[in-house]
């Protein structure tokens, strides 16, 4: 009867599988310079802060690794992949950003998938990729969600990179979630004189993010 029981739970899926962890991996989400540039020793962040009213982006860096290694092969003696470390077969090409969201309000903000273009050599580690997470679509929402003046709307953005290797076969990334405080409060920022304009010193030049506001408004 052992064998028929064996049998039996391998025709109902029964078996004991472990799910291989994702090959190209978010490791880590940091705050991009005023320069747009991801420092490796910054520190990591898991929360933000946007303001609606002086800005409509916000802009977060990820680290990621590329743990696909480049199996040599030759023809005719030839390497196919002579730097099996850069380039070649094993070669990870971002092509899209799957984004994902979810209020605490329980207010409706549309899914997108955005062009991405991002390459990773096989088996690196501390790849460096600067990433918008509001669109126009998310923006327009959110201005419906979120009340003028009241408290802030957490909203928790899930990110997944998709593409493909040089030798066609596709990837996803793991999922990691990033949780922004979503407001639309003055703050008494002044209006601008005749002439003057705005100044930003937040990530990418961006204003509103991270309680970083415009030297004055249009």
């Amino acid at each position: 009867m052992k064998p028929l029981f064996v049998a039996a739970s391998l025709a109902l899926g029964l078996c004991s599988c472990a799910e291989s962890p994702p090959v190209v991996q978010i490791l880590q989400t940091k705050q991009p310079s005023a320069a747009c540039v991801v420092a490796q020793d910054a520190p990591g962040i898991a929360r933000g802060r946007l303001n609606l009213r002086y800005g409509r982006n916000y802009v977060v860096g990820l680290i990621v690794n590329s743990n696909y290694a480049n199996t040599p092969t030759e023809v005719g003696g030839v390497p196919l992949d002579p730097n099996p470390d850069t380039g070649g077969q094993g070669t990870a090409f971002v092509d899209s950003v799957k984004l994902s969201f979810d209020a605490d309000s329980g207010a409706s903000i549309p899914d997108q998938t955005l062009p991405y273009t991002a390459g990773l050599n096989p088996s690196s580690e501390g790849n460096l990729l600067v990433l918008s997470l509001i669109t126009a679509d998310v923006y327009s929402a959110l201005l419906q969600a979120v009340p003028t003046n009241a408290d802030p709307v957490q909203v928790q953005v899930t990110i997944q990179l998709t593409g493909k290797y040089a030798g066609s076969s596709s990837f996803e990334s793991n999922e990691v979630t990033f949780s922004i405080d979503v407001d639309n409060r003055d703050v008494g920022v002044p209006t601008c004189a005749a002439g003057e304009v705005p100044e930003s010193a937040g990530p990418c030049g961006n204003s509103g993010q991270d309680n970083v506001f415009p030297s004055c408004t249009l």
